[in-house]
């Protein structure tokens, strides 16, 4: 699978239909002999129906496969493996959870 990088400087908001995201930094973490890749963010909930709120999140592709070339459309991806093992997935959280203080990790 393809990650497309996105600008990591806070700043950038995507926008939602319920609020909106922001991309702090992108980091690769060392996990076993292998490089994960770690998308560490904010999002923020202000326009939905049920509420608002917001939390610190980590998002994580996959094993890095290989480090950031161009695709043909000019992108800058990087070439992932997504991690399907339910206790990696969770040390991996366990440890950014630790080292990110973040409130919630999704995995692809």
């Amino acid at each position: 699978m393809e990650y497309i990088h996105q600008a990591p400087d806070g700043d950038t908001e995507i926008e939602t239909i319920s609020g909106h995201f922001t991309v702090e930094n992108e980091k690769r973490l060392t996990y076993k002999e292998k490089i994960v890749l770690c998308v560490i963010g904010v999002g923020i909930i202000d326009r939905s129906c049920c509420g608002m709120g917001g939390c610190r999140y980590a998002m994580v592709p996959g094993y890095v496969k290989q480090w950031k070339k161009e695709n043909e459309s000019g992108l800058i991806v990087s070439e992932v493996e997504p991690i399907s093992n339910e206790n990696e997935k969770k040390e991996i959280s366990n440890i950014l959870k630790e080292d990110e203080i973040v409130t919630q990790t999704n995995f692809w």
